[in-house]
Formats: C-alpha cells, sequence, structure tokens
C-alpha cells in the first residue's frame, strides 16, 4: 500500500488568492441607548421546566449564530472557535464559543459561585499573559437568569471585567445540550460599549444543530461545474479551470480554490480499504486533525497554511469516492474570508457527483 501524501499548493493559493487580501475597514457597531447597570442585584438561578424534547440516540454536533459585520474567525478548532472584531487589534471585542463536558451543575451556580470562577480564570490569564501580578480584578455582576436558548437550558450572566488597565462588558451564555455544554461568550472592549447591542442581537441567532435535523441540499443559487474527470460539482460563480500540478483537476477565482485528486483504489493498492480507512490514512501521513462528518454527510477535517509572505489559509479536506477511485477534495480560501465560505464548502463538497 502506497503512502498517502497530501500536496499542499500553497504557491498556488498565493498567487490566487493573495490578491484579494486587504486591509478591512473600520466598523462603528450602533451604540446602546441605555447602558446595562453594574449596580443592580443578580438575579436568582432556577432550573428550567420545559428542558428541549428530542430523540434519545440525537445528539448536537456543531452550531450557528448571525456574527456582526466584520467579525471574522481567528481560531477554528473542533472544540473552541474565536471571532475577533473588524478593528482589531485596537478594539479586542470578541465572540468565543467552547465545547466543554456536559455539566448541569452551571444551571444552579450561585453568583458567589459564578464570580470566584470568573475572577479565578482572569487572574490566571493576567499572570500568564503579563509581567503584572494577579489578583487585582474587579467584577460586576450586573444580571444572572437561567433562560430558554433555542430550546435548552441555559445560565445568561451580565458582567463586568477589569484587571491591570483592561476593561470589558461580557454576555455569557451557557447552555446544557444533552451531550455537551457550549459556552456563547461575547466580550466588549470598548469604553464606549458599542458592540452590547450587537451582542445581544448575535446571541438572539443561536441555534444548536442535532445530528437528527438534516439538511436540505440546495444547489439552486450555485453553479456547475464540469472538472474534466468524469465529474463535476456545485460551487459559487465566477470559478475557472487553473493548472495545479500533483491534482487530478482544479478550478478557482481570486476569493477560493478548489483542488480535487482522484486516487485509483486499483492501481494503488487502496482496494482494502474504505473512505474512513483512507481518511484515516491521509491524516497519518499529513499530521491532520481526526476527520469528522458533518451535517452534509461529509467526512472532513479542516486546518491553516502559510505562504512565504505571511499569508494565512483556511483549508478544507473532504474524502468522497466512486467505485473506482477515492477522492480528495481540498478547498482553501484566505483565512480572513472563513466565515464566508466555513460554511459554503460542505455543500459544494455534498455536490460531487460523476458525469453520466
Amino acid at each position: 500500500m502506497k503512502k498517502i501524501s497530501l500536496v499542499l499548493v500553497v504557491c498556488l493559493m498565493a498567487a490566487l488568492l493573495g490578491a484579494c487580501g486587504g486591509t478591512a475597514e473600520t466598523t462603528d457597531p450602533s451604540v446602546s441607548d441605555s447602558a446595562e447597570s453594574s449596580d443592580s442585584t443578580p438575579e436568582e438561578s432556577t432550573v428550567p421546566t420545559a428542558p428541549k424534547v428530542i430523540s434519545p440516540t440525537s445528539k448536537v454536533i456543531d452550531f450557528s449564530l448571525d456574527t456582526p459585520e466584520g467579525f471574522t474567525a481567528s481560531v477554528v478548532q473542533d472544540s473552541f472557535t474565536f471571532l475577533i472584531s473588524p478593528n482589531a487589534p485596537v478594539d479586542t471585542s470578541s465572540i468565543t464559543v467552547e465545547t466543554t463536558p456536559r455539566d448541569e451543575s452551571v444551571l444552579t451556580r450561585t453568583a458567589e459561585e459564578f464570580e470566584a470562577m470568573v475572577t479565578g480564570n482572569a487572574a490566571s490569564e493576567e499572570s500568564h499573559g503579563t509581567d503584572a501580578p494577579a489578583g487585582h480584578q474587579q467584577f460586576s455582576l450586573s444580571e444572572m437568569q437561567n433562560v430558554d436558548l433555542d430550546g435548552w437550558p441555559a445560565l445568561m450572566c451580565k458582567y463586568d471585567l477589569s484587571f491591570t488597565g483592561f476593561s470589558s462588558h461580557i454576555l455569557r451564555y451557557e447552555v446544557v445540550a444533552n451531550n455537551a455544554n457550549y459556552v456563547f461568550t461575547f466580550t466588549d472592549t470598548t469604553d464606549e460599549r458599542l458592540w452590547q447591542d450587537a451582542f445581544a442581537r448575535s446571541a438572539e441567532t443561536i441555534h444548536l444543530i442535532l445530528d437528527s435535523e438534516g439538511i436540505a441540499l440546495d444547489y439552486s443559487n450555485l453553479t456547475l461545474y464540469d472538472l474534466g474527470i468524469g465529474l463535476s460539482i456545485y460551487a459559487e460563480e465566477g470559478l475557472l479551470p487553473q493548472k495545479a500540478e500533483g491534482f487530478s483537476a482544479c478550478i478557482g477565482s481570486r476569493d477560493v480554490i478548489i483542488l480535487v485528486t482522484a486516487d485509483n483504489k486499483q492501481e494503488n493498492y487502496l482496494t482494502e480499504l474504505d473512505a474512513l480507512g483512507y481518511a484515516d490514512l491521509l491524516r497519518q501521513n499529513n499530521e491532520l486533525d481526526e476527520f469528522q462528518t458533518n451535517l452534509y454527510g461529509n467526512l472532513y477535517t479542516h486546518f491553516y497554511t502559510t505562504d512565504e509572505v505571511g499569508n494565512s489559509y483556511y483549508n478544507m479536506i473532504c474524502i468522497a469516492e466512486t467505485e473506482a477511485d477515492f477522492l480528495v477534495l481540498q478547498f482553501a480560501c484566505l483565512r480572513e474570508n472563513q466565515p464566508a465560505y466555513a460554511k459554503q464548502f460542505p455543500l459544494w463538497a455534498s455536490s460531487i457527483t460523476q458525469n453520466t
């Protein structure tokens, strides 16, 4: 059995996508008409009485939310997502989503317990991230209550935190799903608390996606491309054929690249493998993260690459197969464009078909 290697054509990405880079314009979010009072008494927590009714075998496998305009993903991992303000690094406001082990006890957490958790975490981050000593943070909890978020019980907290000259207003939801906790943290570090309204609107759109929901495969707004190797794929309009040594097919534009490798099972001694086995071999040989299955049924993983001038690219790899070949579909875009394409790539990958 041959060693499967993944060819990363960073130079091609730089040639096609590099021209898309640029400095984001400063975004001025609307200012809240009435600021939250930090002196109000936190409400007592109560456990919700109407949890979401779902199939016992269903589980949450992903989330979605509408983010304020201009926020881009800085880190996307399987259990942690970090999005930064369009005005970074001047404005360090952010949105984070973290998946943690399921823990119902957060729903009955007291204000004192929550303060101890927050200030303890802040002290640890401060002592490890700066030269200043920890323990000088100021904490003010303005609201704390149990809520229903997308049908799931959650603890919602609004609080202000400052330490070592750093101040932030934070909106935090910890959602208890049936298989894990999802922690959504909206941190506004502007002096005028410019993001408060936008963050509140974003939180209202949070949706935890179940594996039983299924996805409607709608390609009506996409363009069908013949890849020239007996395969076709739907993607956004404006893509053109590109030359990419080591790949069976390539189409792209200044915004996105799609690379396809058809790995013949018979010629390359891969007949004993199924798609999962092939993906695992690809992962081991290229030190990739574990492959997972998304809502579209794609077997996928993702990673970042950087070219010689420092441009960073978001890559998604999907595995498909025909009777004769394993197919490696590689989608790439500039990292700053990841929020726009991370949800599009799986839909495109699901459309790969053999020509008749």
